[in-house]
């Protein structure tokens, strides 16, 4: 099971905690850097670009300014740390939260977080350069273009919440995003991309840059020890977490003797533990309601195909 824990996001000296906008005054020239997840002095959950103040810190992923464009172009391919193209309703948002902002002034570097006690369930990182020349950092979508997503995180699975008021046998279903990189790790694994498309739906809703309090990654949220084992070298890359993923289920449903039910419970829960309670789904909240939502999408989408 995965244990939740408080989320607060650092980037820079820049803290978002909650719901709340925090910015920096930085030169305007392209920066780069990654995105470490670290553990604070007090026991809380942070990324940040800047690790030398926290501890156990794992790099999660590479970000970049992308190029500045030469001419305007609507709705222009663009690459995973770039990924502003989707509706304002499939991106994440602070759930749980009460709206609250600061803003930089003058040359001020360093800005003290809002002290918000909700636990951040979901939400995004957007990096805006304002004309004044103030970088911002904040998880409340810019409401103009021009902005960068960073990355996103979630605090566990989009199925995963015990309480979630989505309506699974109704929720739309999304038969289009990653067509060509689904249909080519099912036909190599010998898995049924219904199921494929299930499980990347119930694990991150098509986001390709999630990142789960947990350490999960990309769109089928592979663990990052699962993801190197697998031959993974970027979890944020289409391509491979598709295929990590649909290599990872078609190793449990070998192992489960094809028995869908226990291998989304394997993915979930882990195999270990489906072994356990002898071959049966775990009696984890978490992991039931799982596996009945992974197995409603999976049936739906089998039926819209």
């Amino acid at each position: 099971m995965k244990q939740r824990s408080p989320l607060s996001l650092i980037l820079g000296t820049a803290l978002l905690c909650g719901a709340c906008i925090c910015s920096l005054v930085v030169p305007q020239h392209a920066l780069a850097g990654a995105v470490y997840r670290c553990v604070g002095a007090n026991g809380q959950m942070a990324f940040t670009n800047k690790p030398g103040a926290y501890n156990n810190c794992k790099k999660m992923t590479d970000y970049a300014d992308p190029p500045a464009p030469k001419a305007k172009a609507a709705n222009a391919s663009v690459k995973h740390s770039e990924y502003v193209s989707q509706p304002a309703s499939q991106e994440p948002a602070a759930e749980a939260v009460p709206a609250v902002a600061t803003a930089a002034t003058g040359a001020t570097t360093s800005v003290e977080a809002a002290k918000v006690p909700a636990e951040v369930r979901r939400g995004a990182v957007y990096k805006l350069v304002r004309a004044n020349g103030v970088t911002e950092y904040t998880n409340i979508r810019p409401n103009r273009g021009g902005y960068q997503l960073l990355f996103t995180y979630i605090s566990t699975c989009f199925a995963c919440n015990l309480h979630s008021t989505v309506n699974w046998m109704a929720t739309a279903l999304n038969l289009t995003a990653y067509k060509q990189e689904v249909a080519a790790a099912a036909t190599e694994f010998g898995v049924d991309p219904s199921l494929l498309r299930a499980v990347i739906h119930a694990e991150s809703a098509f986001n390709p840059n999630a990142i789960s309090v947990a350490g999960a990654e990309g769109l089928m949220q592979l663990m990052p020890g699962t993801a190197s084992d697998l031959g993974v070298a970027n979890p944020f890359d289409v391509g491979q977490n598709i295929r990590g993923g649909a290599h990872y289920l078609a190793a449990l449903l070998k192992q489960f003797n094809g028995n869908e039910r226990l291998a989304t419970a394997a993915y979930n829960a882990g195999p270990q533990n489906v072994q356990k309670y002898n071959n049966t789904v775990p009696p984890f909240d978490e992991t039931r309601v799982y596996v009945d939502r992974v197995a409603t999408l999976r049936q739906r989408y089998h039926a819209a195909e």
